[in-house]
């Protein structure tokens, strides 16, 4: 009975003498990518192996991708329509709301854009930045008058402003087409600080109240006075991975590096500017190798470290995208988009057991214990940490499994 009790003594210290937690995966110490995949993969964005790797290189299929941007978007699964694609098998039934729910998000980027001229600013606000199939654009166009002065604006009749979605240059819907306005000439006074305020929404619909198609749209308010009318845009992208002209989408081909730039700079809205930098000199030692399509978003990509060069100074643009390739573009999307959902506060207490707890005091002053999940990463200063290194007063931002009551799976923290 003595030797059994000095055994079961001896796993008790054992087990409070392991660490607060175990990592993340074991399979990614080290790596460029490691803080990119620890952050997606702490809230199960891209999951790991049953037993606790990541496979940082094994490739990412179509159907991959998709899973991962609903997930990384918070997109809803609950429609099961997709187009009747001739490889419609090859999509399980389980994966099928998914491609879906890709096929039809909305994303504006950004959801606030600002011109000023002199001491006018117009301001264009969308009331999110990610909308789900067929959900309505909230839209908002202030003009503040930021002088001492009063400001008087001339129309040409009674009409003030307008909203107009546009694709490739052609005008899909105008919020004005069919209104009556008066004929008269007006002229309205903005008082120092006031604003003039427009709203409106827009149902994702053409001007005969068709869904619009997946692509690139420009929602633009226009302040239409007499002269020099002033306007100011967003851009809207619907749908993300679109099926091929064959009638296809092929959801086993492997993505390359350059396919996984375009898609996720076209979730935020930059596509435009990948387009404007197709002829862009790419610094690689295979940049004369980049197809002439991929040229733009190879150069904004890795400007916006969506993808990363490798030591050899190549960017191997068109070979297959790793799963560590996606965690570093997921992670940035996510980042832009405000996707994380960071816990912040200053550290109180930490407590290193079974189950491991940190406590932390709000912005607000409210102070609240959060347990600590098994499998965490935890940084202190940029470097890797076990729970117990944290110490009162640290600052923190953590992300939870959960966004109630959550463990805490990722932790990165700042002290003296």
């Amino acid at each position: 009975m003595r030797t059994q009790r000095w055994i079961l003594l001896l796993l008790l210290v054992g087990l409070l003498a392991l660490p607060a937690g175990a990592e993340l995966f074991t399979d990614i110490k080290g790596i460029p990518a490691q803080r990119s995949i620890e952050r997606v993969g702490a809230l199960g964005v891209i999951k790991g192996t049953p037993d606790g790797k990541f496979l940082p290189d094994a490739p990412v299929t179509r159907l991959d991708l998709v899973v991962i941007l609903v997930r990384a978007l918070g997109l809803s699964t609950e429609s099961k329509e997709i187009p009747s694609y001739k490889d419609i098998q090859e999509i399980p039934q389980e994966a099928r709301p998914y491609v879906a729910a890709i096929l039809s998000v909305g994303i504006a980027s950004p959801s606030k854009a600002e011109v000023r001229k002199g001491g006018i600013v117009y301001t264009l606000v969308a009331d999110k930045t990610i909308y789900n199939a067929g959900e309505e654009v909230n839209l908002t166009f202030t003009i503040t008058n930021t002088t001492s002065e009063i400001v008087k604006f001339e129309f040409a009749n009674g009409q003030e402003y307008d909203f107009i979605i546009r694709q490739d240059g052609q005008e899909i819907a105008r919020w004005s087409l069919g209104k009556a306005f008066t004929e008269v000439e007006k002229t309205l006074p903005l008082a120092p600080g006031k604003s003039f305020q427009y709203t409106t929404k827009w149902r994702q619909l053409d001007q005969n109240d068709r869904p619009v198609e997946p692509g690139r749209y420009e929602i633009i308010a226009v302040h239409t006075t007499k002269t020099n009318p002033t306007s100011v845009s967003l851009v809207f992208q619907k749908g993300l991975i679109a099926g091929y002209p064959d009638g296809t989408f092929r959801p086993r081909q492997e993505v390359t590096r350059a396919e996984l730039a375009a898609v996720v700079l076209r979730a935020l809205g930059l596509e435009g500017e990948a387009l404007a930098k197709k002829d862009a000199a790419l610094p690689f030692a295979d940049g004369a190798a980049i197809q002439t399509w991929a040229r733009g978003y190879v150069a904004v990509a890795v400007e916006r470290k969506i993808l990363l060069p490798f030591a050899d100074q190549t960017i191997r643009a068109h070979a297959p995208a790793t799963r560590a390739d996606v965690a570093v573009a997921v992670d940035q999307l996510m980042e832009r988009l405000s996707r994380y959902e960071y816990v912040r506060g200053t550290v109180e207490a930490v407590r290193v057991g079974r189950p491991s707890t940190i406590t932390i005091k709000d912005p607000s002053g409210a102070v609240r214990t959060y347990r600590v999940a098994t499998a965490v990463a935890i940084y202190r200063n940029g470097q890797p940490v076990e729970l117990g290194a944290l110490k009162p007063g640290d600052e923190v931002a953590m992300l939870l499994a959960a966004r109630v009551a959550g463990d805490a799976t990722y932790i990165e923290a700042k002290g003296p």
